[in-house]
C-alpha cells in the first residue's frame, strides 16, 4: 500500500500538468498532455526506486518538448531513459514494437480532449500496472491498460480515477 508522501507527490505532479500550458506560455496539443502523464509516471517510477539521475534527465526532456515540441532525436533519448527504468510499456498504445524489434508509432491519435487532468489519470493507471506486475496481480493489468486505451481515445479521466486511485491503495482506510 502506498504511503501518505507518494498521494502528496502524485498530487503535486496532478497541479504541475495543470499548469504546464502557463509554463510553456502557449496551449498545449492533446499530445503533449500524453507525453507530460507519460513523463509524470516515467519521474515517479525512477524517484521509487531510487534513480535521481533518471529523474533529471526526464524533466529535463520534459522541458525541451515544452519549449519546442518533439523530434526524432527527443523521441529516442526518451526512450531510451524508459528501456534504462524498464519502463516502455508507458509508450504504449501510441508506439510499439514493429516486426523488426524497433519502438515505432502506431495509428493511434491522441483524443481532441486529452488535457491536464486525462494525463494525471494516465500517470496513474500506469503506476497502477507497474504496482500490479510488481505483486504479481496479472488479473489487475487488463482492466486498467483499458483504462489507458479509454483515456486515449477521449474518455473523461473523471470516470476513471476513482477506480486507479483504488488500484493504486490510495483511497484504502490504514489498518
Amino acid at each position: 500500500m502506498p504511503e501518505s508522501h507518494d498521494a502528496y507527490d502524485l498530487e503535486r505532479g496532478s497541479e504541475l500538468l495543470r499548469q504546464a500550458a502557463e509554463a510553456c506560455g502557449r496551449r498545449l496539443t492533446p499530445e503533449e498532455y500524453w507525453w507530460l502523464g507519460v513523463g509524470l509516471a516515467a519521474t515517479t517510477l525512477a524517484e521509487m526506486d531510487g534513480k535521481e539521475f533518471a529523474v533529471r534527465r526526464i524533466q529535463q526532456l520534459l522541458d525541451r518538448l515544452g519549449r519546442a515540441g518533439s523530434d526524432d532525436d527527443w523521441f529516442e533519448q526518451f526512450h531510451n531513459e524508459l528501456a534504462l527504468l524498464d519502463a516502455e510499456g508507458l509508450l504504449w498504445p501510441l508506439y510499439q514494437r514493429d516486426d523488426h524489434g524497433k519502438m515505432a508509432r502506431t495509428d493511434v491519435a491522441v483524443a481532441e480532449g486529452f488535457n491536464a487532468e486525462a494525463g494525471y489519470v494516465l500517470a496513474l493507471a500506469h503506476l497502477a500496472i507497474a504496482r500490479a506486475v510488481n505483486h504479481d496481480e496479472p488479473e489487475a493489468i487488463a482492466p486498467l491498460a483499458e483504462i489507458v486505451g479509454d483515456l486515449v481515445e477521449g474518455s473523461p479521466a473523471t470516470d476513471h480515477l476513482p477506480r486507479v486511485r483504488a488500484a493504486l491503495g490510495f483511497d484504502q482506510e490504514e489498518p
